[in-house]
């Protein structure tokens, strides 16, 4: 009976683990969002109208509302970009950059998409129905906690040298930012219930999504700039292009083109 000797561990393999995984987890969030869309459209809608009834102490509104500025882009963005600037020059590379900005363009759009498509009414209507033309699920504000502050946690972790410990508080402080964002929303009666459980979804859906990406991309990938992601477009090989356009010819070590050998002329009868 012959046994197979098994294969050794590379760290090939660790880098698709992570990916893997973290695609996987991002996927299972998605499932999450739309099975608690379906909910909120219907059994959640009592627990939304419950949460609503009564608006917050006018000696609370002042503090309430500074505490809601956490989740504003023109607050956690700013914050975002100086932890990004010290990431890039700690790497001496752009990547931490090019990561942040096509993660929140994304988180952007598609919270744009859902609040457009849904539609889902404001709590001032004190109806909770979709598809009435609001804006209101889900929420922005909740989504740019988890991704913002989350993606803090990961440049500083895995670009900016964190050591565990302050990591994990750097974590927790996140999850303390979501629960007050989420306390803030609805004392002040700016947002339903689930609008904002829908929001942490979502941003934590991007965020994984993000953290994934990031780690099947190489490292090397932006040293050297767009320039050799260019040269691989279609059309476009070495000083070549194709499709019609003409090739320019070699260059010899003494600077002459080398240019085919002329045709000789043909004697007159």
């Amino acid at each position: 009976m012959s046994w197979r000797r098994p294969r050794a561990v590379t760290p090939h393999d660790g880098w698709m683990s992570q990916v893997s995984s973290g695609l996987a987890l991002a996927g299972f969030l998605w499932f999450v969002f739309a099975g608690f869309t379906l909910l909120a459209m219907g059994p959640l809608e009592s627990l939304d109208a419950y949460f609503n009834v009564q608006p917050a102490p006018p000696g609370w509104v002042p503090v309430l509302h500074i505490m809601d500025r956490i989740g504003q882009r023109a607050v956690c963005l700013p914050i975002l970009a100086v932890v990004t600037f010290w990431c890039c020059r700690r790497q001496e590379s752009w990547r931490p950059a090019w990561v942040v900005a096509i993660s929140v363009f994304m988180l952007n759009l598609v919270v744009l998409i859902l609040k457009v498509g849904l539609g889902r009414a404001e709590p001032v209507s004190a109806d909770p129905s979709f598809f009435e033309g609001g804006m209101a699920y889900p929420s922005g504000h909740t989504a740019n906690i988890v991704l913002v502050y989350g993606l803090c946690a990961y440049l500083l972790g895995r670009y900016g040298g964190l050591r565990r410990g302050a990591l994990r508080a750097m974590w927790t402080l996140v999850v303390m930012l979501s629960l007050v964002m989420v306390v803030t929303s609805v004392t002040l009666r700016w947002h339903w219930f689930a609008d904002l459980l829908a929001g942490l979804i979502v941003g934590g859906a991007v965020l994984t999504m993000t953290e994934a990406v990031d780690a099947a991309v190489p490292q090397a990938a932006f040293q050297d700039g767009l320039r050799p992601w260019l040269r691989r477009l279609p059309g476009r090989r070495g000083g070549e292009r194709t499709g019609g356009a003409t090739t320019v010819p070699p260059v010899e070590a003494n600077g002459v083109a080398d240019l085919p050998p002329a045709m000789p002329h043909r004697k007159a009868p």
